[in-house]
């Protein structure tokens, strides 16, 4: 239940970022829309809960879970928007 739980954060934080950076014109740098943010949330809220969980050497509380998803989910959004913008930049 606890894997469900951070998916569906995953894929809440990874929308809600993808909004927050939305700038005008966003569709013609980064082709991707905001179901690609989504699960670029969902393997970053994944992925961030198995690196705290070996960071830490164990498991924390389900606040400090969420929280690691929460910025897993942020930061591989981030990373994948900037690589995106770069590699367009590139190109042109």
């Amino acid at each position: 239940m606890n894997v469900i739980v951070r998916i569906i954060i995953g894929a809440l934080t990874g929308w809600l970022t993808g909004k927050a950076v939305e700038v005008e014109g966003r569709i013609h740098v980064v082709k991707e829309g905001h179901v690609i943010d989504a699960v670029y949330g969902i393997i970053g809220a994944l992925l961030g809960d198995y690196l705290f969980f070996w960071i830490v050497v164990g498991k924390g509380n389900a606040l400090s879970s969420y929280a690691t998803a929460v910025l897993g989910s942020i930061t591989l959004v981030g990373a994948a928007r900037l690589l995106a913008a770069r590699w367009h930049r590139l190109r042109s």
